[in-house]
């Protein structure tokens, strides 16, 4: 493996852990060494998006369609995937003439694209809100943009002529979300308050997850799942707008599949525990390092076997008392009771001369209960 593809791979692997800053060090890295690689451009302007940096996405989409385009394949989904990535990029940044032609490029070359035509009536319902005459009425002039060189990409043909809508708000930055599962679900909860359900949208698809909110500061908050580590079943997938937050439940294609990360490459899938009648979830979290539940399930498991070895103690007791004489019974009952409970013998020789004291553990004082 070359050293951009090891760059590319750690990048990767910390994108699907949500740990976009390390991801972003990793694919600048890699364009340091190789500035030709338009996947690595791709996915650092993914990266930028999670990051809430818009110009920065926009930028490198521009400059994937450029390589892209220096070289064209005979598979087009190549240049689809960076005409999607350039409208998504696009529209963050408010341009919405520019992202229609992008995903409409799209659409041509590749209409199956995952998200696509979520992202097509997004920016449709935001073109809608301009007045007639700033609509674009033809798309020609903005088209130049696909060409435009990478050392200097047009963001917008007229962003003076512009109304500036509701400014994005970008999920890294203001608006937690955290997910968990069990062998049937994953849970997504996105942390808004007091949205309303007319202001939610969420689209579901078997491996793409995409949610818009009109938030009640004005905002607009997107996530973008694209693509989820593994498959979900759209039609049995439901979402609930709470007061505190807005919680969505995947249903997994695959039954007790665990999934090791929400988005993108998942290399830790494994299989969710189970336990009779019910099942074991794995717990939520945001943090860009998981924690080894399971570990803490062993440790809860010694816990409970040393409660067990109380038990099994007091059971070992009770047989010796029921095997024992006469004596040997006295002796027991007398210095258990005369102890408060602190000594308990066997010996009726030692015990029955006098009274058995309180014996408290080291570092313990023993105290008389007042009635």
């Amino acid at each position: 493996m070359s050293a951009v593809q090891d760059l590319f791979a750690q990048g990767s692997h910390a994108f699907a852990d949500e740990d976009y800053e390390e991801a972003l060090n990793f694919y600048s890295k890699a364009l340091e060494i190789n500035s030709t690689h338009a996947e690595v451009f791709l996915k650092r302007s993914a990266t930028y998006q999670k990051l809430g940096k818009d110009q920065e996405a926009y930028n490198d989409a521009l400059k994937a369609l450029a390589l892209i385009k220096e070289k064209p394949s005979a598979d087009v989904t190549v240049e689809a995937k960076a005409q999607l990535r350039k409208g998504v990029a696009a529209f963050h940044i408010q341009d919405y003439a520019t992202a229609k032609v992008a995903l409409e490029e799209c659409q041509r070359l590749s209409p199956e694209q995952r998200t696509l035509a979520s992202w097509i009536r997004k920016n449709e319902q935001e073109l809608a809100k301009l007045p007639p005459a700033v609509a674009p009425t033809t798309l020609a002039p903005v088209s130049a943009a696909v060409e435009t060189p990478v050392s200097s990409p047009v963001v917008s043909d007229s962003p003076a002529s512009t109304p500036v809508p509701a400014p994005l708000t970008p999920a890294t930055h203001r608006v937690r979300h955290e997910w968990y599962q069990n062998d049937t679900y994953v849970t997504i909860s996105v942390f808004i308050k007091n949205a309303k359900k007319e202001n939610v949208d969420i689209i579901f698809t078997d491996n793409a997850l995409s949610v818009s909110v009109k938030m009640p500061t004005g905002s607009d908050y997107s996530l973008e799942l694209d693509p989820l580590s593994h498959k979900v079943i759209p039609g049995e997938s439901k979402y609930e707008v709470l007061s505190t937050k807005i919680e969505i439940q995947l249903k997994k294609e695959l039954y007790a599949l665990k999934w090791g990360a929400l988005e993108g490459d998942d290399t830790n899938a494994g299989s969710m525990a189970t336990v009779a009648g019910g099942v074991t979830p794995a717990y939520p979290t945001s943090s860009k390092k998981a924690k080894n539940w399971d570990a803490l399930e062993k440790e809860a498991a010694k816990e409970e076997e040393k409660a067990d070895g109380d038990k099994a103690l007091n059971q070992l007791f009770a047989q010796i008392y029921k095997d024992a004489d006469d004596n040997t019974k006295r002796a027991m009952m007398k210095s258990f009771t005369e102890s408060n409970g602190t000594c308990l013998s066997t010996n009726w020789d030692e015990v029955g001369k006098g009274t058995v004291e309180t014996r408290p553990p080291e570092g313990m004082i023993a105290k008389k209960y007042n009635s």
